[in-house]
């Protein structure tokens, strides 16, 4: 198949949907399928082995990832349709990429397959300014996407507030969610509690898939050829990502705070906008280390293969965690507090405790016992085969030929 891949975001190295894409590019190409990626013209790294279209993007350097658009216009669609001609349109972000994607899918008479990535119903409880996020949909990227699809499905409903505590504005996000995916053809997710959500705001059935994005092999084989060289005694807890407030790291720090075990340490590995506030919360504390940003994936392996227990802190947030998977794949055990969270977490693998400080700091003091780590590593390799990368892109195809056969014309 010739397919399309269209992402908002600097491909590869912005985030987990450049990171995503980046991984069903490779796999979707070592299955002999002709991968097209349309990007933003900056901060671009092309890819080996696929084809690339640069698309200018509105975007105010120095700023979030998350806030690039790229140029979405009929025009913009009609440059692009005529350099190539696809089977399926496949948008990963819900910006510019999707309203794009919806108008090459109904020039070219094909397929629009989108996936919903980010959870941003869950940054509203860390992150005051997300509602303008939730307006955006309302008052933006719906209407955008209803006149670039023609398509006018009935409109979507909040979800029940048992469902979905995160307020108003969390609600009001599944709501949009609902409608922009009844704009397209399929959708699909990488957690079941996303689908669950979406489905039930919709008032309906839709076309939706849960495709949990797999692990990317070319870290699989960093991890496999790092070693480990520590050889001290303590417990080194890691984790890894952007510092941010949707992350609820200065959850984490208070909590191994409070838990005061000596024979432990926490490492961080990524950079962000808290940096320097949670710097600030843990100073005073030597055993407390930030590593900052890692560019390599051999660098990331490393801290991977010499820690002992993966820590995330996150709740409501996360829609799979891809940190999760490369976990797994180092054969970690994770310490997580989102119940919602399944891909790549099981109660043979990973602990799960309450979201609040206390509950925390108890699960470091847990998961310092040498035996329940033990057990819980030695099942990780179990969970390989399903979040292989393979698997992922199996199931793209999957989905792909479906809504081909479906003889749709966007």
């Amino acid at each position: 198949m010739r397919i399309a891949l269209i992402l908002d975001d600097f491909y590869p190295a912005s985030g987990g949907v450049a990171r995503s894409v980046e991984t069903q590019q490779e796999q979707l190409s070592a299955l002999g399928h002709e991968v097209t990626i349309i990007a933003p013209d900056r901060h671009l790294e092309k890819p080996r082995g696929s084809r690339i279209i640069e698309c200018p993007t509105f975007y105010i350097e120095g700023t979030s990832a998350h806030l690039s658009v790229l140029h979405c216009s009929e025009r913009r669609a009609l440059l692009i349709n005529e350099c190539r001609q696809f089977d399926v349109i496949h948008s990963q972000t819900d910006r510019g990429a999707l309203i794009l994607g919806a108008r090459m899918a109904r020039l070219q008479g094909i397929p629009h397959v989108h996936t919903f990535h980010a959870n941003i119903a869950g940054s509203h409880q860390t992150v005051k300014s997300a509602v303008w996020g939730t307006l955006s949909y309302q008052w933006l990227i719906n209407p955008l996407l209803t006149a670039a699809s023609g398509r006018k499905p009935p409109r979507s409903k909040l979800p029940a507030r048992h469902r979905e505590t995160g307020g108003l504005a969390a609600r009001m996000d599944w709501a949009s969610f609902a409608d922009l995916a009844g704009k397209v053809d399929a959708h699909t997710v990488p957690s079941p509690f996303m689908e669950e959500l979406i489905t039930e705001a919709a008032g309906r059935q839709l076309n939706g898939f849960v495709v949990p994005t797999g692990y990317n092999e070319r870290m699989k084989q960093a991890i496999d050829q790092a070693e480990r060289q520590r050889t001290d005694t303590r417990v080194r807890f890691l984790s890894v990502g952007r510092l941010a407030k949707e992350k609820r790291l200065d959850v984490l720090i208070k909590a191994f705070n409070r838990a005061n075990i000596p024979n432990s340490e926490l490492v961080f590995v990524g950079d962000g906008d808290q940096r320097d506030a949670l710097r600030t919360l843990a100073r005073g504390n030597p055993r407390i280390d930030f590593r900052g940003h890692l560019g390599s994936l051999d660098a990331i392996a490393y801290e991977l293969r010499n820690a002992d227990v993966l820590a995330l802190s996150s709740y409501r947030f996360d829609s799979q965690g891809l940190v999760i998977m490369e976990a797994v794949a180092a054969g970690l055990p994770v310490m997580y507090c989102d119940d919602r969270l399944t891909v790549g977490l099981s109660p043979e693998t990973s602990h799960l405790s309450g979201p609040d400080i206390n509950s925390i700091a108890k699960a470091f003091g847990q998961l310092c016992d040498p035996a329940l780590r033990a057990r819980l590593a030695a099942a990780t390799p179990g969970l390989l085969p399903s979040l292989s990368a393979d698997r992922m892109a199996q199931k793209y195809v999957s989905v792909y030929r479906s809504v081909i056969a479906g003889g749709h014309v966007g």
